[in-house]
């Protein structure tokens, strides 16, 4: 699977659609509009310049989640204290028809 930020500037590449994708309730997840696949990193590539991405970490400091420096699309996130063996990639930047079948989780973040 290949998916892009809304511009193109960023390029994602997966290996195969996840098990399942994640609908999660946290701040950020509910204002990006965020549904996540989980991929080991090395199954992940990323195609974008150096200044191409803007990090951002939240106030759990577990991830940081990069977003297109020119469209602001979030793309994906990688661990900080996280399990180091998952990252997550936007379900929302590859074609839906992709994903949509898939089953989703939802998961309670807001509750922590």
């Amino acid at each position: 699977m290949r998916g892009s930020c809304h511009c193109g500037a960023v390029l994602i590449t997966v290996p195969s659609p996840p098990e399942q994708v994640t609908r999660c309730n946290c701040s950020l997840c509910r204002m990006t509009g965020w549904i996540g696949g989980y991929w080991h990193p090395d199954e992940v590539t990323i195609e974008a310049q150096p200044d191409a991405l803007n990090p951002y970490v939240q106030g759990d400091r577990m991830i940081t989640t990069w977003n297109c420096a020119r469209c602001g699309t979030p793309g994906h996130w990688t661990p900080r204290t996280a399990p180091p063996e998952r990252m997550g990639v936007n379900m929302r930047i590859f074609d839906s028809q992709e994903w949509r079948h898939l089953p989703v989780l939802d998961v309670d973040g807001a509750r922590f």
